[in-house]
């Protein structure tokens, strides 16, 4: 049915610090493929700025470089489908020029705003919106209050997905659009019934004449146009699918599609996504966040971890120079070296406690929390500060499962995918699956999000007939990480301990907020 060798896909993946796009035949695997660095200036503490339309040109690069990879001839491309960091905003004026550049959770000048929205109404903004962090709608109410003239001059507010899908088809201002993964973010949404809904943006005085129309994320919103596609050698014409969210685009290419399925993914924001085919809020613990699969009757009750990856990266390059010399000698990456020397390290790295939030915590949200370690002594290494470190994004997952487990009582949670750049350490694979208890599987591909996005994309335009089924077609197991019994039994404590870590130390992380810098 779906065999045809001489059409292709494209799919586009835009990450906080990265551009992947690649060119895929009809059975799922990829031709050719590109990769692009996406700068972000940090000036000051709290403040991340990235350029919207330097964004965009960067796109347009990693397209044309897998068209130019592309042999032999030109591809015939039937569909191009993105997928996006989806936890920010921007604001775009009626003839598309950028009102307000592309605005992160990193940049955190908006968390009083989302402080405020929660303080106003966090329940519910929980049962309605699926969030216990707005970051869309916060971002608004930020410029709206201390962006005056940017609010003012802005005709529409969207994701970069929009954004970036809509410059390449020259939509019109009325018909910006913002697929249903991307809800869980907005704070506006009726979850569950896929709309904007009245009631919040009446709360939060937000005009939702200033939002993007909502639509699946296999809906074509327009084509490419005549000057893009002669930027970035493209035929014009070519139909633009919404896409999706870059978690929920992944989770597709991993084939999430049925009760119970779990998928961690462990990039720059690890995610723990599970799939069920119903919405219930989180509303005792306020953990976890919900969102709509880009695969219709789906639901993700997930959480993510704030940066982690990033913090995996500042962990190597505040500390780990000697690391970094011998992976250049043994041509490798440091995180391998730092890996070897923590598999030696016990379960709980000799009572040496981690918190690795750098950015704030996500879920449940909790801006003012900050990294620390706790409990070390003249005994502990560097290794043992690495391996807390895991283990501690570990617990994180193990205190998600156990909610997901009291919210969905009738669903078995008997396997977790892992996928992601992280996804290759069979050290924090093994501390995962021993701190949760549950089985981890590793999947023989690390393109699942560009998957995800090309399987949309040929079920948006008819070459697929069933998502959920097409979805599983491709996926195929590798290494599995069994849990230790004995490991797991002595975690369950640590783990423990770890949750209760925030209410004990969270007045003296508020206290040191509020002195002033020197």
């Amino acid at each position: 049915m779906y065999r045809n060798e001489k059409k292709t896909l494209m799919a586009v993946d835009m990450g906080v610090s990265f551009i992947k796009a690649g060119i895929y035949d009809l059975t799922g695997q990829c031709i050719c493929s590109s990769f692009e660095r996406v700068p972000g200036e940090y000036p000051s503490p709290g403040v991340f700025i990235q350029k919207a339309e330097q964004y965009f040109n960067l796109v347009l690069k990693a397209i044309k470089e897998s068209i130019l990879k592309f042999t032999p001839g030109i591809p015939d491309i039937q569909a191009i489908c993105f997928s996006a960091a989806m936890g920010g905003a921007l604001g775009i004026d009626e003839n598309w020029n950028i009102t307000a550049d592309w605005s992160i959770i990193s940049d955190t000048r908006f968390n009083s705003y989302a402080l405020k929205m929660l303080d106003k109404n966090s329940l519910d903004l929980l049962k309605l919106s699926g969030t216990n962090f707005p970051v869309f709608a916060a971002k608004l109410l930020w410029w709206k209050k201390e962006f005056k003239p940017i609010y003012k001059k802005t005709k529409k507010f969207l994701f970069l997905n929009g954004y970036i899908a809509g410059k390449m088809g020259n939509i019109k201002i009325d018909d910006v659009f913002v697929d249903k993964s991307h809800l869980q973010w907005t704070a506006l949404a009726d979850l569950k019934n896929g709309i904007w809904s009245e009631d919040l943006c009446s709360e939060f005085d937000i005009d939702k004449n200033l939002l993007p129309n909502i639509v699946n994320s296999h809906y074509i919103v327009g084509k490419i146009n005549k000057n893009i596609a002669s930027q970035c050698g493209l035929k014009d014409g070519i139909p633009i699918v919404a896409g999706a969210g870059d978690k929920p685009a992944g989770t597709v290419g991993a084939g999430l599609a049925s009760n119970g399925l779990l998928i961690d993914e462990s990039a720059s924001f690890a995610s723990l996504s599970l799939c069920i085919d119903r919405y219930i809020p989180d509303i005792e613990n306020r953990t976890l966040e919900n969102s709509i699969s880009p695969v219709e009757g789906f639901f993700l009750s997930n959480i993510f971890i704030n940066g982690s990856g990033i913090t995996h990266d500042w962990f190597v390059q505040a500390f780990c120079d000697d690391e970094k010399r011998i992976a250049k000698i043994k041509n490798t990456n440091p995180f391998v070296i730092l890996d070897e020397r923590a598999k030696n390290i016990k379960p709980g790295s000799d009572k040496l406690l981690a918190v690795g939030h750098l950015g704030g915590r996500g879920c449940p949200f909790d801006p003012d929390i900050r990294g620390m370690w706790i409990n070390y002594s003249w005994v502990h290494q560097k290794e043992h500060f690495w391996r807390s470190l895991l283990e501690s994004f570990a617990y994180e997952f193990a205190n998600a499962i156990n909610i997901m487990k009291k919210n969905y009582k009738d669903v078995n949670l008997n396997e977790i995918r892992v996928i992601g750049g992280a996804s290759k350490s069979d050290v924090w694979n093994q501390i995962k699956s021993d701190v949760t208890g549950i089985p981890y599987v590793r999947l023989d591909r690390d393109d699942l999000t560009l998957l995800g996005d090309v399987l949309i994309a040929g079920y948006g335009i008819g070459i697929y007939d069933n998502l959920k089924e097409i979805s599983q077609k491709f996926i195929n197991k590798t290494v599995k990480y069994t849990p230790n019994n004995v490991n797991h039994k002595y975690y369950k404590k640590l783990t423990k301990l770890y949750i209760e870590v925030f209410d004990r130390i969270r007045k003296i992380y508020k206290d040191l907020k509020n002195i002033p810098n020197f």
